[in-house]
């Protein structure tokens, strides 16, 4: 399935839920900031352009995948490629830091403080994880921490936001729509052209792609992104 997985995403214009409504919500959340420089570590390209021109830094964009380095860079981005959970650095660090992370195989604690060990002082810091909104039903945990990981409740990274030494500013849960409009809408778009596939890992791959939509639409409620606006003192 992992195979047939990748091609599909692949072809997609993100590889994780989301949407440029909630992009620009959130840098609105983050108050009349003049960054410098910024530091994007994601899967879309509509945030960082966003970024570049709503607050004029000097953005980099980094991603895991080269096909979306070459995307970033057809449209006038400074991309570079970089390890799924690399935070590259800077001299004095970084103004802003918006990290689209999925869930943290190191822990939460050691993410923030890495984004705080990169951050310049006084700099603001984005950062999305996976969370459990309400607490998880038995057979939404045991899917969702097969699928993606283990996620966190919402508000024990609060806790360890301020245990890392963060000013926390606001948070944001991402919308449904980000989900089903902007990421299952498309890949199932994608899944159709090979629905009646005689290929076993395509057959496979379908089956399980279902089975996330299913699980998502009667559980939706429990699970989310959460993006996290930190500033550092």
């Amino acid at each position: 399935m992992g195979g047939f997985m990748s091609a599909v995403i692949g072809n997609m214009e993100r590889s994780t839920a989301g949407s440029e409504e909630t992009s620009q919500r959130v840098l609105k959340m983050c108050g009349d900031i003049k960054p410098k420089n910024a530091l994007f570590l994601g899967d879309d390209c509509y945030t960082p352009r966003l970024i570049s021109e709503k607050t004029g830094a000097d953005v980099l964009a980094a991603f895991a995948e080269q096909t979306r380095v070459d995307a970033a860079a057809k449209i006038g981005l400074n991309a570079q490629k970089a390890g799924a959970y690399e935070l590259l650095p800077a001299e004095n660090g970084w103004d802003l830091m918006w990290y689209n992370g999925l869930t943290e195989p190191d822990g939460v604690p050691r993410r923030l403080e890495q984004i705080r060990e990169r951050l310049a002082k006084g700099g603001t810091a984005v950062y999305r994880t996976l969370c459990w909104i309400i607490a998880p039903s038995p057979d939404t945990k045991c899917y969702v921490e097969h699928r993606f990981g283990r996620p966190v409740p919402l508000d024990e990274v609060l806790r360890e936001a301020k245990e890392q030494g963060f000013a926390i500013q606001d948070f944001y849960i991402a919308p449904k729509s980000d989900w089903k409009q902007n990421f299952y809408g498309p890949m199932s778009e994608l899944v159709r052209r090979f629905e009646g596939a005689e290929d076993d890992e395509a057959a496979a791959g379908i089956g399980e792609i279902n089975k996330e939509i299913y699980m998502f639409d009667l559980h939706s409620e429990e699970y989310s992104f959460v993006y996290y606006i930190l500033r550092s003192k």
